[in-house]
């Protein structure tokens, strides 16, 4: 079974001095890291990224390890009825809006994909939800 991917409720805004702009730009520059977004839109382990963009292991992890310090990607936990629970991981934002103002640059990420109610997303045989 798995438990959806934590989301914050509405946008995040970074501005000039916040690590997360410069973060977030630099995640975006990178190929591999764009190629992770992409394939994120479900719950996926490191592992199963690596396998989808065709990443060796040790670069998915550096990249996904990038993206988490930016709102673009989400951490969940995939729990295994076995006790082999997984980090799984979710794109976080499906838009994004730079403003360029006086003051400097103003980044703004959201996600509207529509979410599922707060609880847990159940993925095993023979369990039920209700």
């Amino acid at each position: 079974m798995k438990r959806n991917a934590v989301r914050t409720n509405g946008p995040t805004t970074a501005t000039e001095g916040d690590e997360a702009l410069d973060a977030t730009f630099e995640a975006l520059a990178d190929p591999d890291c764009r190629a992770i977004l992409s394939a994120a839109e479900t719950g996926m382990t490191t592992g199963e990224l690596a396998d989808a963009c065709d990443l060796a292991l040790s670069t998915a992890y550096r990249k996904v390890e990038r993206l988490s310090e930016t709102p673009l990607l989400n951490e969940g936990v995939r729990f295994d009825p076995h006790g082999d629970h997984a980090a799984e991981y979710t794109r976080g934002a499906t838009d994004a809006t730079v403003e360029l103002t006086d003051s400097g640059v103003t980044l703004t990420v959201a996600d509207e994909t529509p979410t599922e109610s707060p609880g847990l997303a159940v993925e095993a045989a023979g369990v039920s939800a209700d």
